[in-house]
């Protein structure tokens, strides 16, 4: 991540731990390469009624995974996003990891991870492994939108009382990213268009075109870049496939 993000008067301290223990674990995959993204779609800053909107953008790919995707967006000091998808390479039966936390006015509003299911059902390994995390009792949990079949019974989505909680979450971003990438050890890879990696493309093609339907990213990419360049950029950067 760029320097203006890092900083720790720039970025909430919880995104910063996030960032770079995400960055660890991608560092620590096989094959690992960095993506090369257009300028445009890379690095985004624009301003509307003095506030400035800053976005950037990492991509990745490695083995099991078709692209690691890890955005940081930061609007003025009113607003702050993380936003971190690992979309597996369809031929592995490897779920999706998605994380998203957003700050509000140096609060967290809402911070959402999950292991999501490419198939009807959550592996045998995943839901053995999820059974041996104490999950917190968080005080606030919130509602999942009405698109949000495409995630599992184990998704996490609250919103961090204090720091303690934040910790807490922290600590269960590490455990599930520590569960897929034990599963990414050991899965075997499926043949090119074999009936498995059809019926695994398939749904994730449904976990995008899902994610699509969240209108508050839309209204917000529309107001400062206008809808053209937001409809390509969710289409392309967020949940493309």
């Amino acid at each position: 991540m760029k320097a203006v993000f890092r900083s720790e008067n720039k970025l909430h301290p919880l995104l910063i731990e996030v960032i770079e223990l995400i960055n660890q674990k991608i560092t620590s995959l096989s094959d690992l390469r960095a993506l090369m993204l257009e300028p445009k779609l890379a690095e985004k800053y624009a301003n509307l009624n003095e506030k400035d909107l800053f976005i950037n953008n990492e991509f990745y790919q490695a083995k099991g995974f078709r692209r690691i995707h890890l955005e940081v967006a930061k609007l003025g000091k009113s607003l702050q996003i993380l936003h971190c998808v690992f979309f597996p390479d369809p031929r592995y039966d490897l779920p999706i990891f998605g994380l998203d936390i957003v700050i509000v006015s140096n609060s967290i509003s809402a911070a959402i991870v999950d292991l999501s299911p490419v198939g009807i059902h959550t592996s045998d390994f995943i839901r053995t492994q999820m059974k041996l995390i104490k999950v917190p009792k968080f005080k606030e949990i919130k509602i999942l939108p009405d698109w949000g079949d495409i995630f599992s019974p184990y998704v996490c989505f609250i919103r961090p009382v204090d720091p303690c909680e934040e910790k807490l979450f922290y600590n269960l971003i590490n455990d599930y990213l520590s569960i897929l990438f034990s599963l990414v050890l050991f899965v075997r890879r499926d043949e090119i268009n074999s009936t498995n990696m059809i019926k695994r493309s398939n749904y994730q093609k449904r976990y995008c075109l899902n994610q699509k339907r969240n209108d508050k990213t839309r209204l917000i990419l529309t107001r400062f870049f206008g809808a053209s360049w937001a409809d390509e950029y969710i289409d392309s950067i967020l949940f493309d496939y």
